[in-house]
């Protein structure tokens, strides 16, 4: 405690120092006749623009420590995510490991029109099959060998659903990213729909060694040996 006791001291010591050299300065001098020449209302607004430059003063560091604060919070958000999503790419390239191989771009086409087909659409509800690339940031492209869009229009939701899960089911190497479902412009019953299937890039198991030939055993020899001599 004495040594905050001193410190005390110290810090009152040169505040009073200091505030004596202002005192006795001209420009105090000057700025207290201007203050006493000043109207009541004057004196007011002077006062409480003191206090306001003296509040901002003794509060300049708190809030620049805040400013701050909040920079650095922001900053270890995006690390966070990042490490989230980098740690969820690494899971899913794990996993991929125990997937079977996707079905080939020709057969996935076939399987894919197949299901629109079992699904008794009209011509003008089966908009095509068609290819594109990868969008967003959820299965890196490099885990993706081809993407196809299935566009149909004027589905109910059971037809939604039923094509939806049929889609799914293909193979668990082809995942369904995002399915867009947006009203039909000329009968808002119905929905268009697009679905995005993704056809992970997964590699073709190595084939098995094949067994080392057995070795013949020395007894096995020795009589063979036996039999030839009688």
């Amino acid at each position: 405690m004495s040594a905050l006791d001193s410190l005390k001291d110290k810090s009152q010591g040169v505040a009073g120092r200091v505030f004596e050299r202002i005192r006795e300065s001209s420009t105090y001098a000057q700025m207290m006749d201007r203050y006493q020449n000043m109207t009541p209302a004057g004196q007011k607004l002077a006062k409480l623009i003191n206090i306001v430059v003296i509040l901002l003063v003794v509060l300049f560091i708190p809030l620049t420590n805040i400013s701050s604060s909040v920079t650095s919070v922001s900053a270890f958000e995006e690390q966070r995510n990042l490490i989230r999503e980098l740690f969820k790419t690494y899971r899913e390239t794990s996993s991929s490991q125990n997937l079977p191989v996707p079905p080939p771009v020709g057969s996935l086409t076939s399987m894919i029109a197949s299901i629109t087909q079992r699904a008794e659409l009209l011509p003008e509800q089966n908009l095509g099959i068609s290819q594109g690339p990868a969008e967003g940031t959820l299965i890196p492209n490099s885990l993706v060998t081809n993407v196809f869009f299935v566009k149909l229009a004027k589905l109910n939701l059971k037809q939604i659903v039923d094509i939806g899960a049929s889609l799914v089911g293909i193979s668990e190497s082809v995942k369904m990213k995002d399915i867009s479902i947006v009203a039909n412009p000329t009968d808002t019953r119905y929905y268009d729909v697009t679905y995005k299937l993704y056809s992970l890039k997964v590699p073709e198991p190595l084939p098995e060694p094949a067994p080392e030939p057995e070795k013949k055993s020395s007894k096995n020899s020795g009589k063979s040996k036996e039999g030839s001599n009688e």
